[in-house]
């Protein structure tokens, strides 16, 4: 059986492809407090940092900032586990919670769906979802915050696989 340049080529091509695929397979580098979104993600200015917090657990790293705009609040928090399968068997955990505590759970593998509740005294939504290996959990309050949660699982996805 004689085998073509052109088939070896392909073949070694397919094979190249595949290799870098794997390579760039969702792997989050860098620090947690880095991935978070910072007052620089906002160009329209007057956002600032209220709070931001880490911490080291059995589950992974984490972190966790709040920020303040006019006529808004974001608070974000970043678990990076092991692997990805680990973070989404804890988003199994939470979508379970969620659905136990009648709030609606739908959402894809990598998503709870949008819920809303209560912040302190602000009307809220939240989402949690899976980037890479890291669980994320991202609350809007505000007018827009629909809209605003949207943009800005976006714009935090981005950050995460970008880091």
């Amino acid at each position: 059986m004689t085998v073509s340049r052109r088939t070896v080529l392909a073949f070694a091509l397919s094979l190249l492809f595949v290799l870098l695929v794997l390579g760039c397979g969702g792997e989050i580098s860098g620090e947690p407090r880095d991935l978070l979104l910072a007052p620089d993600d906002f160009p329209e200015g007057d956002v600032a940092v209220v709070s931001l917090s880490e911490e080291e657990s059995l589950d992974g790293p984490s972190a966790q900032v709040e920020l303040q705009g006019p006529g808004f609040r974001v608070v974000q928090s970043l678990i990076l586990y092991e692997s990805r399968e680990l973070s989404l068997a804890a988003l199994d955990g939470i979508r379970a919670d969620l659905v136990t505590q009648g709030q609606a759970a739908p959402g894809e593998i990598e998503t709870s769906g949008v819920f809303e509740h209560r912040l302190g005294t602000e009307d809220a939504v939240s989402l949690f979802f899976i980037e890479g290996r890291g669980l994320v959990r991202l609350t809007v309050t505000g007018l827009g915050r629909q809209a605003q949660l949207g943009t800005l699982s976006d714009l935090a996805r981005e950050k995460l696989a970008g880091g």
